[in-house]
């Protein structure tokens, strides 16, 4: 994988070099050829405390993004790399190629190749049909969705019709969400402390081949009052179905612990249309033989339907109201399943702009109905002068051990300075 993006950039640069040197006859015209390049990105950072004792860091980072884009008519590239330093979460310091592709437009058609984030589907903040993109589950409650996708090596090709988009996406190198470190702050043990776990590697597709490969496509239509599209995705469960199996030996009591990624296929719809001030969008996923875990140890192979309504409202006056429910159903539904038959929840988000649109305050809450559980994410942020801005926010966690509750010890307030160029 490593490769391939190595390769791909060394090709984005040679390919821009020759081509500018082709178009210009010599580098003497290298007005022409800078005028093909664009560079810009982001700094920030992020520092918060958590609400109750001991009132330590919860997120204390540094991030940057630089991002280059060279347009020479027939053939675009987009290059973008990262850097981080993270003072709680020593792994994540570092830096690393985020996004790098070529794209060739020809009539009616496009072909994307290289590193690349995918993003389907038409929900705020929840993930139905938008599956391709793989999610960092390193801090899940502390970044946007936008954040937490991590690209895939795909080459994606699209047919471009006036009121029908066909895509086709093959993936030949599986790349499996990321989970916290153990130790972490969002890291989550299943078992008590003095059950001692015997971990394993977990057992996953590796390498480029066709046998591993992932295959999607959507065809998408639209008109001027209603777009609806149909997906299906062959695909490697991103999260790994978990095995175990307790054990006594002279140490005492053990788990051996064996994670397992398999395949999945994924059908998808979703739609939206306007009226008047509002939005309503929908979308809805079926999980054809994912490995749900159970209490005994043993994970069963069922079907799962995640479906979701919602609506975006525009009132006037710089305020944005959006609601949204979905739920989680698991087909031919079995007591011995570590979920529930059912897993409803609500999102509500309400913004409304300040100052001539210089200052955004918004709150968003994540509602699980099941067990009262929720997550409230309070924000103001002001637009200093272009480019620089400065948010402030509180990240309220209620609950007792459920999705959300298990968290609910890095309750934060948190600030970030944010400079783009």
């Amino acid at each position: 994988m490593v490769r391939l993006v190595v390769a791909l950039a060394l090709t984005f640069c040679l390919t821009s070099a020759g081509i500018a040197q082709a178009a210009g006859g010599s580098w003497g015209k290298a007005d022409e050829w800078a005028d093909a390049f664009d560079v810009s990105g982001w700094a920030e950072l992020t520092q918060s405390m958590r609400t109750q004792s001991p009132h330590d860091k919860v997120t204390s980072r540094a991030r940057m993004r630089m991002e280059l884009r060279a347009d020479f008519d027939w053939l675009y590239g987009f290059l973008s790399l990262d850097a981080e330093k993270n003072w709680v979460i020593d792994d994540q310091t570092g830096a690393a190629i985020h996004e790098a592709w070529l794209e060739h437009t020809g009539d009616m058609w496009d072909l994307r190749v290289g590193r690349q984030v995918i993003i389907w589907g038409k929900a705020d903040g929840l993930r139905i049909t938008d599956n391709i993109s793989p999610t960092d589950y390193t801090e899940p409650l502390t970044w946007d969705l936008d954040n937490m996708r991590l690209p895939v090596d795909a080459a994606k090709f699209r047919i471009l019709g006036d009121s029908l988009t066909a895509e086709f996406i093959w993936i030949p190198v599986f790349r499996a969400a990321t989970q916290p470190e153990k130790g972490s702050l969002w890291s989550v043990e299943p078992f008590p402390d003095s059950v001692r776990l015997i971990r394993h590697k977990a057992d996953k597709p590796h390498g480029f081949s066709l046998k591993n490969s992932e295959f999607a496509m959507k065809l998408e239509t639209y008109t001027a009052g209603f777009d609806v599209s149909v997906s299906v995705f062959y695909t490697w469960d991103d999260n790994p179905a978990m095995w175990y199996a307790p054990g006594l030996d002279e140490e005492g009591i053990f788990v051996d612990y064996t994670p397992d990624h398999r395949r999945l296929t994924i059908f998808g719809l979703d739609f939206s249309f306007p009226w008047t001030d509002f939005v309503f969008r929908g979308e809805a996923a079926f999980f054809r033989g994912r490995y749900l875990a159970a209490t005994d140890g043993e994970p069963r192979k069922k079907n799962l339907v995640k479906y979701l309504l919602g609506v975006d409202w525009t009132p006037g006056n710089d305020w944005t109201v959006t609601a949204q429910i979905t739920d989680d159903w698991i087909q031919d539904y079995e007591s011995a399943l570590s979920a529930k038959e059912h897993t409803p929840q609500v999102t509500l988000n309400v913004s409304k702009q300040f100052l001539s649109q210089t200052l955004t305050i918004s709150n968003m809450t994540f509602f699980y109905l099941n067990d009262g559980e929720f997550v409230n994410r309070l924000m103001a942020e002001y637009e200093v002068m272009d480019g620089l801005s400065v948010a402030l926010g509180w990240d309220h966690i209620h609950g007792d051990d459920g999705s959300y509750g298990m968290y609910r010890q890095n309750a934060q307030v948190w600030g970030r300075v944010r400079y783009s160029f």
